[in-house]
């Protein structure tokens, strides 16, 4: 249990924050500053140094606002704030150290800058050397900050959009050429709890307001080189800029400058030598606005992420419903939240069954089983799609699936056969892959069904009717490797395929119907002579189909028949 005496208060914490910002201020003022001179005056190696030194003081902010509102142990504060920071600002004083032995070796303008540079950057360290003493922990004023040049600057994380644990009231910038303006200003808005940060020049604000994240900036009408009015509209012309509150201050009087600043864009005007008063009422209401309209943006950025979620989740939502159910179905239950009853009056149903699934029960564990499974049934599901038709569910190792449905199309017969040769041929191949040697057998129908979704838990697409068991007998009374077809589909297909007659054959309820195994390509459509491959079979389905044939088959039998 820490003493009482080892507590850092919040008080405590702010100060030491608000005394690192004090300092590092100036040394960004004075880098600022530089670089500003430097883009008409310097080399390269100036701005690269004072570009690094600008760096590095965000990076020891960084450190600072990373701390949390209170320590439980003022050692273990002071070691951490010194173990951040000390290295930065000592690369800074090296720097700063340098750029000034360069400027006194030229006899260079920007020497008295350079020093003042130099010597606050030696401040900065000598006061981190110095953290740990009792005094360093003692709760700093927030006036206290406030020094002819002297201000409190954003941390790096208010410059991401986040505030630092100081300066609750926002980040201002102060734009004007005359340093006595720019120290009476900085101190009103010190002592009100803002942060404060200097530009003497409207080009030097420019480059500031892009770097950093402002809440709200005075600004001075009459300086030289770029006046008031040309930064209110450069501000105003930058998408990033134009929200940032901008108060115009002016000794002018005149109702012209007034109104030509307020038609710019500006949101307030003040008339130097200002009243305090007026000019905390009119920095709070900016701010209190300003605040509001990040609110508001961080408010829609969430709703404008929720919906983009919202979105993603919907699109994942049809996505797993169309792998359910036909795409017609699914927009049909999205709308209604449920699906009408449809009848079709011819369709072609296929049942394909494994022979020697069950001995391969018996033999491999459970999860090996379920996987082989899968690579079937995803080749299995490849083909059905590849020829435009509509797989209904798996039931244990049975696969089954339709055409004609739930888009009506008179080439179903001949595609659902197309597809079962294909599924013969892929379980063919997987076999010589090992580890079973499974061989299907395949049954196929056509004739009328109806079709629809039941249930309102685990809905599932389903047909229902004569035809569907008729086809199930068809399967069951088949072959290994062959594709057993009903005389209702052989009438349909017998153009296309060579067919074998195999008679009536007795099904399961004690009925006897005819049956025909299907071989493969009729031979007068097989490739020949002088013909191109194929070319027969694609021109016979696009002249009974009026449409292209959507995969173009291979030659030979197909499905292990023998062609007569």
């Amino acid at each position: 249990m820490k003493s009482a005496s080892s507590m850092v208060s919040r008080e405590a914490l702010a100060g030491i924050r608000t005394k690192i910002r004090t300092r590092l201020h100036q040394i960004i003022s004075y880098a600022e500053i530089m670089m500003e001179a430097g883009a008409t005056e310097t080399g390269k190696h100036r701005e690269a140094a004072l570009s690094l030194i600008l760096d590095l003081s965000e990076q020891v902010l960084r450190a600072t606002a990373q701390f949390p509102a209170t320590y439980e142990n003022a050692e273990d504060f002071v070691r951490d704030l010194q173990t951040r920071a000390l290295g930065p600002t000592q690369e800074m004083v090296v720097l700063a150290g340098q750029l000034q032995a360069r400027c006194q070796e030229k006899s260079d303008a920007a020497l008295s800058d350079a020093t003042k540079l130099f010597e606050s950057a030696r401040e900065f360290e000598r006061m981190l050397n110095e953290t740990g003493t009792a005094e360093a922990v003692e709760p700093t004023p927030t006036t206290a900050a406030a020094s002819p040049s002297s201000l409190a600057v954003q941390s790096l994380a208010a410059k991401n959009g986040t505030r630092s644990g100081g300066g609750e009231k926002g980040l201002l910038l102060v734009v004007d050429d005359n340093e006595g303006n720019r120290d009476v200003l900085s101190r009103r808005l010190l002592r009100d709890g803002c942060e404060v940060m200097l530009a003497e020049s409207g080009r030097q604000a420019l480059r500031m307001a892009r770097r950093y994240k402002f809440d709200l900036i005075l600004l001075d009408i009459m300086m030289p080189e770029m006046d008031g009015f040309a930064v209110l509209g450069e501000l105003k012309k930058d998408p990033k800029l134009l929200h940032i509150p901008v108060i115009m201050i002016s000794a002018l009087d005149e109702i012209e400058s007034v109104v030509r600043c307020i038609e710019m864009g500006a949101d307030d005007y003040l008339m130097k030598p200002f009243n305090p008063v007026l000019l905390r009422a009119r920095v709070n209401a900016l701010l209190e606005r300003k605040h509001l309209r990040d609110l508001e943006q961080r408010k829609a950025e969430e709703l404008q992420a929720a919906f983009v979620e919202i979105q993603e989740q919907r699109a994942k939502t049809e996505q797993l419903l169309l792998n359910i159910l036909p795409a017609s179905v699914a927009e049909e239950l999205q709308a209604n939240g449920m699906v009408q009853p449809m009848y079709f009056e011819d369709v072609t149903i296929v049942f394909a069954d494994f022979v020697g699934f069950t001995l391969s029960t018996e033999q491999l564990p459970a999860d090996d089983l379920v996987g082989i499974l899968h690579t079937y049934f995803t080749s299995f599901d490849n083909i059905v799609r590849r020829y435009g038709l509509e797989k209904l569910k798996t039931i244990g190792d049975c696969y089954m699936f339709v055409g004609g449905l739930p888009v009506r199309t008179p080439s179903h017969p001949v595609d659902a056969v197309l597809a079962a040769f294909d599924i013969v041929r892929a379980t063919r191949e997987l076999a010589t892959q090992g580890p079973v040697d499974w061989q299907v057998r395949i049954g196929v129908h056509t004739g009328p069904v109806v079709a629809g979704v039941v249930g309102i838990h685990k809905f599932a697409f389903d047909i229902w009717g004569d035809a569907v068991n008729f086809s199930s007998r068809m399967e069951s009374s088949g072959a290994p490797g062959r594709v057993n077809i009903s005389a209702g589909t052989y009438l349909r297909v017998k153009d296309f395929f060579a067919c074998e007659k195999r008679g009536k054959i007795k099904i399961k309820d004690g009925r006897e119907v005819e049956m025909y195994f299907a071989n493969g390509i009729a031979p007068a459509l097989l490739p020949s002579e002088g013909m191109q491959p194929m070319k027969s079979f694609a021109q016979r389905y696009n002249t009974y189909f009026r449409k292209p044939l959507p995969v173009m088959p291979e030659t030979g039998t197909g499905a292990g028949g023998s062609q007569s």
